[in-house]
Parts: C-alpha cells; sequence; structure tokens
C-alpha cells in the first residue's frame, strides 16, 4: 500500500500510545482544509491517517510502523463495549479522517472503502487488539453526547466490515443523527454554492448546525430541540 508521507502534523504527543482502537470520522472539510487544520497550532487538532476522495492516504502522525503517536481527534469521549468502561480514547486510539464534507448526506467514494480495507489490514497486523471487529468504531459512537454525528448515515459500516473482517458478525454501529433530523437537513442538498469558498463555509455551516441539534437533544434527553432553520424546497415554477 502506498502512503503519502509529505503532510505532518505538529498537533500529537510526542508519546506512544497502546492501540485498543480505530476511530473513524469524516472530515467535515475538503482535502486541502484538512491539511491546513491539522498543521495549524493553534488548533490542537490531528488525526493519525487521512483518506482522500481518490483513495489516496497520508500519514499526518506515526502510526503505520507498529508504533502510534497520540493524535488529538478524539476530544472528549467514552464507550461501554459491554465488558467495561473506555473514555478519553486519544490515549489509546488510531483516528482516521475520511475526506467527505457530511457523511450524513453525503455518499463515501468506493476508492475510500478500498484505501480503508487496505489500512485496516496493515493495522490489524500491526496492533493485536484490532482483530476484534468490535474494535472498530465511530467519532458518533464515542462522543455522540456531545453532538458528534461522524462517520453517519451514509458510511455503510456492513461493506466495510464484510471487506476487514468477513468472519466476524458486524457489530451495532447506529447514527447518531436521528433520522428526523437528518431528513430536515437533507433539504440543504439542493442549495450547495457553487463558488468553492463559498461552498466550504457552507458545509461547515451545516456540519457546525448538526452537531449543536444533536448535542441539545442529548442534552434534552429526548426532548424536542430547538433546531435550525433550513431552506423551503424550491418552487419549480419559481
Amino acid at each position: 500500500m502506498k502512503v503519502n508521507h509529505s503532510i505532518k502534523s505538529p498537533n500529537y504527543d510526542d508519546t506512544v500510545i497502546p492501540v485498543e482502537f480505530v476511530v473513524l470520522h469524516y472530515s467535515a472539510c475538503g482535502l486541502q482544509a484538512t491539511f491546513e487544520l491539522f498543521r495549524d497550532p493553534a488548533k490542537k487538532v490531528s488525526s493519525h491517517l487521512v483518506i482522500s476522495s481518490s483513495g489516496e492516504v497520508y500519514e499526518v502522525v506515526k502510526s503505520l510502523e507498529g508504533k502510534a503517536l497520540r493524535a488529538w481527534h478524539a476530544g472528549k469521549s467514552s464507550w461501554n463495549d459491554g465488558v467495561r468502561e473506555w473514555s478519553d480514547f486519544n490515549n489509546f486510539s488510531i483516528g482516521i479522517e475520511i475526506i467527505n464534507n457530511n457523511g450524513n448526506l453525503i455518499p463515501y467514494h468506493d476508492k475510500q472503502y478500498e484505501a480503508l480495507t487496505k489500512v485496516m489490514h496493515l493495522l490489524k497486523k500491526q496492533y493485536p487488539s484490532l482483530q476484534d471487529p468490535k474494535r472498530v468504531i465511530g467519532h458518533e459512537q464515542i462522543a455522540g453526547f456531545r453532538g458528534k454525528v461522524d462517520p453517519g448515515w451514509l458510511f455503510e459500516w456492513s461493506r466495510f466490515y464484510s471487506s476487514v473482517y468477513p468472519q466476524h458478525p458486524v457489530p451495532e454501529r447506529a447514527p447518531a443523527l436521528p433520522a428526523s433530523l437528518k431528513e430536515k437537513f437533507e433539504k440543504f442538498l439542493s442549495f450547495v454554492p457553487a463558488d468553492e469558498k463559498t461552498r466550504a463555509e457552507y458545509w461547515k455551516a451545516i456540519s457546525s448546525a448538526m452537531e449543536a441539534s444533536v448535542s441539545e437533544i442529548r442534552t434534552n434527553r429526548g426532548s424536542p430541540a430547538t433546531l435550525p432553520s433550513v431552506p423551503e424546497e424550491p418552487d419549480p415554477a419559481a
């Protein structure tokens, strides 16, 4: 597997972590914007690996040679796997950022699944805990309580697991975004700006609103939340 090492992030701890999990994310922006974010020390965010829309793999923080440094991708996080409670996933997980403006609204590319499969087969050889399919999880599973919704509805978990763990049952990975809220946000797909810079800000705003809405729902324990306003359906007669 060919890996691009040209992009490095300063946002990591120079200590080796035990690798117990892989956490999947969507970038909520394009490839160059992701690199700009990860290379900015003031942002204090990074991921170990980035997979572009065309399936190119970038190692941004060291992780692929049997030794992983602590990247800053998970934030406040927790998960009960039925055996124990895990918390603070930065301390023991590899983060993989998949380029996608919003994986609840936009499908992932075939090349991304192919690249992710190759990455996972390599990581499984390097880190014994990753032989267990339950050790691959989404950001929304471990941080949905604070509004995280990635990799989202359109990430095909069954496809991923069938290619990486073909002999195992598919673990449940329910999306954090409620179906009713997903339907509301789908209306934004009709209004995506043509201009690249405006489009980037547009998707950033959608992701922020989506996370804020989910956070509010979780905080209110399922009670109705104040949802962001969405555009009306275009008038075909206009």
